[in-house]
């Protein structure tokens, strides 16, 4: 169900950035906490403490303030898409066993590169609100 604000007109929908970039932060917290969920060892558990806390951060910040604030609009999700590609790069880099915390970093990285991605194109089409 789409409301008159989500869009444009007839030529197009608009991006709703501060959906995708809540839908992140979500992803953000699930990534923090996935090493406790499924008992994570080593350090993939603290890569995705530290890494899953920066990207809530950074897409509930966007979320929040999708024109910019204090940071360029921009900025954010792009950062938001290079720490989801870090994420799904993190189980190989360390060594991982290809359990659920493996599958979890793959795919959890995988939606934030994509949501993120979404979020870039919608500050550079200046669709997105």
């Amino acid at each position: 169900m789409s409301t008159v604000t989500d869009r444009q007109s007839s030529r197009g929908t608009r991006l709703p950035v501060p959906r995708v970039a809540g839908l992140a932060a979500v992803l953000g917290t699930w990534i923090f906490w996935s090493g406790v969920f499924f008992t994570g060892f080593g350090w993939i558990v603290t890569n995705n403490v530290l890494v899953g806390a920066v990207i809530a951060t950074l897409a509930a910040y966007t979320a929040a303030r999708p024109t910019g604030g204090r940071l360029p609009s921009l900025a954010g999700p792009v950062v938001i898409a290079i720490l989801g590609v870090w994420t799904v790069a993190a189980p190989f880099f360390f060594g991982v066993p290809r359990d659920i915390l493996f599958w979890s970093n793959v795919v959890a990285g995988a939606l934030v590169v994509v949501l993120a991605l979404v979020g870039v194109y919608g500050v550079v089409s200046g669709t997105g609100t």
